[in-house]
């Protein structure tokens, strides 16, 4: 079986978290290849595709969830990195909108990790007004930026684990 780790990143978190899962399973002797979004063969062309997105709004990012959307490819999982932690309220919302996409698929899971938000953000965001977003929403999405924080060795080795896990499935 030969797999895909497709993925997009916008501040190298989504693809910290790619090579790692592709490093875990390259250790234990699977076939598959590591691609970013935009320079990649289609999934379809693999037994199985694990495409991982930084997350915008809920949802992974733009580029990403084009790709998901089109992809015809049946065993398929969804990782991705946010600036939240995935046990927060903004976590279940997006494990929820991942678990949506997987829909009429052979979900292979979802595997969600924190991811630091962009200093750049951070700021944009300080610069909303209450036109924009509310005052109250904006703090606290503030707060959580400045609390994101980077995935760690070991949420990163239990992402390729779980994701092994569902590969080794595929197999019986």
């Amino acid at each position: 079986m030969k797999g895909l780790i497709l993925y997009s990143s916008l501040t190298g978190n989504t693809k910290t978290m790619a090579q790692a899962i592709y490093t875990n399973f390259k250790k234990r002797g699977l076939d598959l290849d590591l691609q970013e979004i935009g320079h990649h063969r289609p999934p379809e062309d693999y037994d199985y595709a694990l495409i991982g997105a930084w997350i915008d709004k809920a949802k992974p990012n733009k580029a990403a969830l084009k790709v998901i959307e089109a992809t015809r490819q049946k065993n398929l999982g969804l990782f991705a990195t946010l600036g939240a932690m995935p046990y927060s309220d903004h976590g279940v919302k997006v494990q929820k909108n991942l678990e949506e996409l997987l829909k009429g698929k052979n979900s292979l899971g979802t595997y969600l990790c924190p991811g630091k938000v962009d200093p750049k953000l951070l700021k944009k965001m300080e610069g909303f007004t209450s036109k924009i977003i509310p005052k109250s929403i904006r703090d606290q999405m503030v707060q959580t930026g400045k609390e994101s924080r980077y995935a760690t060795k070991e949420e990163l080795k239990e992402a390729g684990d779980y994701f092994f896990k569902q590969v080794e499935n595929l197999k019986k």
